[in-house]
């Protein structure tokens, strides 16, 4: 299968083909320069060592995770490891651009969708920690998945850090995807989902 497009976020290189699409993370000096941009926009770049060091433990924490976890594949859009470090996974639509196409009477049900998806996700001891919803998640045939598997934590206290600090609790991160009235909604229902009751009800239950 020919090889689409190259893109390059952060952690990983994306290569996109018709039908999947390949991620291979970065060197530590190909991210040290994504997070190099980032701080001298910032103005903290005495953070770089620190930032650096932090984003290479999150790729090979989570690929640690996701090995040892039973979690079905199908939850992580059908993903495969390929050799050591890359992984394949099933092209599917991120729900930034799902988004677009749906009234708001679907996109409050899409939301409803996220709770129910990130306490099943809770259920394999597994925690997405960025709350970047819209560009993490995806949909496939109609059901949400996890497409950035490298944000993710399987540590139960820092997941009662967050949420004690209600660390999802940011409009601003929300606005450019959802009106007003829709973050509001969002961030209802992440304080109802994300608690500690929730946690030990759910937490590693598969």
């Amino acid at each position: 299968m020919e090889q689409n497009k190259r893109l390059g976020g952060w952690q990983c290189w994306v290569d996109l083909y018709d039908f999947y699409v390949i991620k291979t993370p970065k060197s530590r000096e190909e991210i040290k320069q994504e997070v190099e941009k980032f701080l001298r926009w910032k103005n903290k770049l005495e953070e770089l060592e620190e930032r650096t060091d932090k984003m290479i433990f999150d790729i090979e924490n989570s690929t640690k995770i996701i090995k040892k976890s039973k979690i079905p594949k199908k939850l992580l859009a059908n993903l495969e490891f390929i050799g050591n470090d890359k992984i394949k996974q099933k092209k599917v639509l991120p729900l930034d651009q799902a988004l677009k196409n749906l009234k708001e009477k679907e996109r409050f049900e899409l939301i409803n969708k996220i709770m129910k998806f990130l306490l099943k996700l809770w259920t394999y001891g597994i925690h997405e920690k960025t709350f970047k919803l819209f560009s993490n998640l995806g949909i496939d045939e109609g059901k949400i998945v996890l497409i950035d598997v490298f944000e993710i934590t399987s540590n139960k206290e820092k997941v009662l850090k967050q949420l004690k600090k209600r660390s999802w609790a940011k409009p601003d991160n929300y606005k450019k995807h959802l009106s007003s009235k829709e973050v509001d909604h969002l961030i209802k229902k992440l304080d109802k989902t994300f608690t500690k009751r929730n946690l030990e009800k759910y937490w590693k239950t598969k």
